[in-house]
């Protein structure tokens, strides 16, 4: 992986490459987890009630596979296209997480994917607030304000 340096921000307004290079690297990560997981669940004995756990697997892997080439390249980006496989990958992480959570207790294999799945999710979503919306507007950090007339 490269050092974040030597990755370029994502434009004028985008300059957080730690959270690029974070969210490249969660998705490497997961990739490679989900792809261990679906072997591994090929080889336990009850494929059928595995069947959506190991279709969840192979496609996680697939978009968080996707997702790190979009976040590797290194000019012209289309930040909506961006957004939109951004968002994906984090779905799809999400889905996979939940469905690998289900046999966790049973399956090492599937604990470990399930937290794997559960950080890109997450590293994705950080991700997000950076990149432009549909209406090119981002979306930083909520900050919680009080009140000082209660509702």
């Amino acid at each position: 992986m490269q050092s974040p340096e030597h990755i370029p921000a994502m434009s004028d307004r985008h300059h957080d490459t730690r959270v690029l290079v974070d969210c490249m690297e969660a998705c490497v990560a997961c990739e490679l987890a989900c792809l261990v997981c679906a072997d591994a669940c090929l080889a336990e004995g009850d494929l059928v009630a595995l069947r959506r756990c190991i279709r969840l697997d192979l496609g996680c892997a697939d978009i968080c596979a996707t997702t790190a080439r979009f976040l590797a390249r290194r000019v012209d980006r289309d930040e909506k296209l961006l957004r939109a496989v951004v968002e994906a990958c984090a779905r799809a992480c999400a889905a996979c997480a939940a469905e690998c959570e289900v046999f966790a207790s049973d399956h090492e294999h599937c604990r470990v994917c399930a937290e794997s799945c559960r950080l890109c999710a997450e590293r994705c979503g950080r991700l997000l607030r950076d990149l432009p919306d549909t209406y090119g507007d981002t979306h930083p950090p909520v900050v919680e304000r009080t009140s000082a007339h209660p509702v």
